[in-house]
């Protein structure tokens, strides 16, 4: 599953949800979800401390040849989705990007506590729409000098809150089919993190 797929799915559990949940819970309820969603968003994702496209371009070609020095523990923690670019181009995809922002998607990662050698993170995606939320649950590891974060989702989860509502498996695809992020650079203190999809789009995060 590349970076759109899983946005346009994320978006459409979400409408349905989000439809379905109004026509029960009425108007008052409405507002106030959308009153939470909006509120402090904007200030947010005009920081000057976010690099530019150009910015990122060079920092990508640097991390192919050389390693963007990105290391597991400074990925550890929460990061919200701020900007995507269709691969190939220098335009922002704003019908994404605004997505990503209403929706407050995240990408969680936490060190999975294992006694091997290979240090492996536990990975949340997932999207929020008030008190509901859909999350994608799966691994993912590190590999290579750039590195490459490949990874996949093993359940879906719908949320109210801390209430499971709903949950599927997914099937786990072969190493050689997973989706994965080629990193290319963090900002200092990693306040900010972009990536390349298998799929070509460029992704842009903050730390929560």
């Amino acid at each position: 599953m590349n970076l759109i797929e899983y946005l346009l799915i994320s978006f459409l559990l979400a409408i349905l949800v989000i439809t379905i949940f109004l026509q029960f819970k009425g108007t008052d309820i409405e507002e106030s979800i959308f009153s939470k969603i909006s509120n402090g968003k904007q200030d947010k994702f005009e920081s000057g401390n976010i690099p530019t496209l150009e910015k990122l371009l060079e920092l990508e070609k640097i991390a192919r040849k050389e390693g963007s020095n990105i290391s597991f523990n400074s990925l550890i923690g929460s990061w919200e989705f701020i900007s995507v670019w269709k691969r190939e181009t220098d335009k922002e995809d704003s019908f994404s990007s605004s997505l990503l922002r209403l929706f407050s998607a995240r990408l969680e990662l936490t060190k999975i506590e294992i006694t091997q050698d290979e240090d492996r993170f536990s990975i949340r995606n997932s999207i929020e729409f008030g008190f509901l939320s859909i999350n994608f649950l799966g691994e993912g590891y590190l590999k290579g000098l750039q590195p490459l974060l490949p990874f996949f989702f093993e359940r879906i989860e719908l949320r109210a809150g801390e209430r499971i509502l709903l949950k599927r498996s997914i099937d786990i695809p072969s190493e050689n089919n997973m989706p994965f992020f080629a990193l290319i650079g963090m900002g200092k203190s990693g306040k900010w993190l972009s990536a390349r999809g298998r799929g070509g789009g460029l992704a842009l995060w903050l730390k929560a």
